[in-house]
């Protein structure tokens, strides 16, 4: 629960001023900075925004691909840092496990904006990860669906019995929190599947101030699916794009809520899921 007192008309002229903002981009408003020199703009928050002149990752690359699934959705277009940042985990996967590639799903649709499969999505910096898997007897494939793991690592609801690939992932992972660019802002995975995760790379040798970096990132969000059968990876917003916003817009509550007093405050608190709390995660890693 969020305390506040809002008005009915607040909602309303920030989705006015939204819609006012985004038809200029679309035109190319210069006086929103949009100049046309060539780089990819991502304008609002992740469910509320758009991506002008964005830059369309191709089908298969050094160490990545697009299944026929997402490739016929048309969601391959991303911000000039998202593409990068794709090709580099590619390319550090391609050397670590020569044989395996990324598997790519959605990015956004072109223009960004909403779309019928996503609520975020919008402005070129979301891209969803199929998650890595290995047969019963331990060879590692490349999964061109995504399936769905259980908190023991193994995969649930029928087909042929897998279990997840904790040392791949974290190849991933890492990659993703040491690419260059404006740096991964969220890495959204099934809280079982994130501590499978970092359980490897401590036993690997993973430097603990890697370790701690992917600890704050990784989490399983709490308003959506667990994501238990992907990766959603966020990344931050670039320093160019200042109509841009790292984290999602919330509506405000439809009826005024009394101001609350520290006590109710820290009652509220102590009764909330940890799951998905990236702060907690800071102490614990």
């Amino acid at each position: 629960m969020w305390w506040s007192v809002v008005n009915n008309s607040s909602m309303s002229a920030r989705r006015a001023l939204s819609a006012a903002a985004v038809a200029a981009l679309a035109a190319g408003c210069a006086e929103l900075g949009v100049v046309g020199d060539g780089t990819t703009v991502s304008w609002g928050p992740p469910n509320e925004g758009v991506l002008v002149d964005g830059a369309r990752l191709p089908l298969e690359g050094e160490g990545f691909v697009v299944p026929p699934r997402w490739a016929a959705r048309g969601t391959q277009w991303g911000a000039d840092e998202l593409i990068d940042t794709i090709a580099h985990v590619g390319r550090v996967v391609s050397a670590a496990h020569p044989g395996s590639r990324l598997v790519v799903g959605d990015l956004s649709i072109e223009g960004g904006g909403k779309s019928k499969h996503h609520r975020s999505h919008q402005t070129g910096r979301d891209v969803d990860l199929v998650l890595f898997a290995k047969t019963a007897a331990g060879k590692p494939i490349e999964l061109t669906e995504m399936r769905r793991f259980g908190a023991d690592g193994k995969t649930v609801g029928g087909g042929e019995p897998l279990v997840f690939d904790a040392e791949r992932t974290w190849t991933v992972v890492r990659a993703l929190v040491e690419a260059p660019g404006p740096g991964v802002a969220n890495i959204f995975i099934y809280a079982p599947l994130r501590d499978l995760v970092l359980d490897h790379a401590r036993g690997s040798g993973a430097p603990d101030a890697i370790v701690d970096l992917a600890g704050q990132a990784l989490a399983q969000p709490s308003d959506s699916a667990p994501h238990d059968d992907h990766m959603h990876v966020r990344i931050y917003c670039s320093p160019d794009d200042a109509g841009c916003s790292d984290y999602t817009w919330r509506a405000p509550p439809k009826k005024p809520r009394p101001i609350a007093d520290e006590e109710d405050i820290a009652a509220e608190l102590a009764e909330r899921p940890r799951i998905g709390s990236m702060l907690h995660f800071r102490a614990r890693w």
